[in-house]
């Protein structure tokens, strides 16, 4: 892993963000693989949440987790140093939320709304409920295909967008008696099939990729990524949809299109059913797919935040994906209960640096040795 470059972040500076008030993290003298241990509540899915926020400028957790500012603060602020691919000086990320809304800002200039492949820092999250990803809505996985296609496909954020306007007029005719139905016809097949080319094209890198990494795990034996495009292979969409007009002026929307696509992960077409752990196992190769695809194409790295992954997971298969996320992956922020058990702790995978996280305060960190079972205190 130490031959890996990449975007890595230095210094994390956290204000008034949820539980978290006041946290500094100093990652310069070590900063490849950070652990963050601590019970349920600390603080540790928030310390993660607070580098997404700069990646991205947003939450990845829903409204239940309540307001991202700290209660009795109106501000939070949080600010990332990192040195980027071929530079000789480290960069500044600030991301701030207030009553006025969020705001972004790269070495000081505002960021307004970029597409993913120019985004300063990039990151990739496995969460704690991988299986909602996997068995959930489709409109999750075409997100999570999506994401990974607009880097490599520059153009698709635009597709979709026309598309999705498109598709609202088309629907808006359907619910009026669909007498004008047919004017949106051309362009809404237009525009499925120029989304779904560039889904396909990337699709059959990703699924190369993540069968070689599937090959190390027993559970995934004969399993294989498949893509559902929204309408029947090697049929017409066009005719699909005007032999299902009465339909779909009944439901007063549109049945086929790429807005319906979805990928699964199976055995001979048919959907896999995954444990817990096993599921965190397949998101996490799906990203480490993408990942290895967007590296094919020159970007860099992206940062890797991971939510209890091994929690689940047997001794010989939380090895296998650590030792392959320590191949693969520049910088990885690591969340669990505690550094004990499972492979993390391990030899070559062993972590860098480590914090323990308590009522949203750090303890001094401790810098590991990489030896087994040995911390060296800073």
């Amino acid at each position: 892993m130490d031959g890996l470059t990449g975007p890595r972040l230095l210094t994390l500076r956290i204000r008034n963000l949820r539980n978290l008030r006041s946290v500094d993290l100093d990652l310069r003298e070590k900063s490849q693989r950070i652990l963050l241990t601590g019970d349920n509540g600390a603080g540790k899915t928030t310390l993660l949440e607070a580098v997404y926020l700069l990646a991205r400028g947003r939450s990845f957790r829903g409204r239940k987790a309540g307001s991202l500012t700290t209660d009795g603060e109106r501000r939070t602020l949080i600010e990332g140093r990192f040195r980027e691919v071929d530079s000789s000086s480290d960069s500044i990320l600030v991301f701030e939320r207030s009553g006025r809304g969020s705001l972004r800002r790269y070495n000081s200039v505002p960021l307004g709304s970029l597409p993913p492949s120019d985004s300063p820092l990039r990151v990739k999250l496995v969460g704690e409920n991988p299986q909602i990803l996997l068995e959930g809505e489709p409109t999750l996985r075409r997100g999570l295909l999506d994401w990974n296609v607009f880097h490599v496909e520059h153009q698709l954020g635009r597709l979709r967008a026309d598309l999705r306007r498109v598709l609202a007029q088309r629907n808006a005719a359907l619910r009026q008696g669909g007498a004008r139905v047919s004017t949106w016809d051309a362009a809404f097949v237009d525009l499925s099939g120029q989304i779904t080319g560039k889904r396909v094209a990337f699709l059959e890198r990703w699924r190369a990729q993540f069968r070689t990494l599937a090959d190390d795990f027993a559970f995934l034996d004969g399993c294989d990524l498949f893509f559902e495009r929204g309408w029947p292979e090697d049929s017409d969409l066009l005719d699909i949809l005007e032999r299902g007009r009465s339909a779909e002026i009944q439901r007063g929307q549109t049945l086929a299109g790429a807005h319906r696509a979805d990928i699964r992960i199976g055995r001979d077409g048919s959907p896999s059913r995954l444990s817990r752990g096993q599921a965190k196992v397949v998101v996490c190769l799906l990203q480490l797919a993408a990942e290895r695809v967007h590296r094919m194409t020159g970007l860099a790295p992206s940062l890797w935040l991971l939510d209890d992954v091994d929690a689940e997971l047997d001794k010989g298969t939380a090895d296998r994906l650590w030792r392959v996320l320590g191949e693969s992956v520049a910088q990885l922020f690591i969340a669990r209960l505690s550094a004990e058990s499972g492979g993390i702790a391990d030899g070559s995978t062993m972590p860098d640096a480590m914090f323990h996280v308590e009522h949203g305060v750090l303890t001094p960190p401790a810098i590991v040795d990489l030896t087994p079972t040995r911390l060296s205190s800073v």
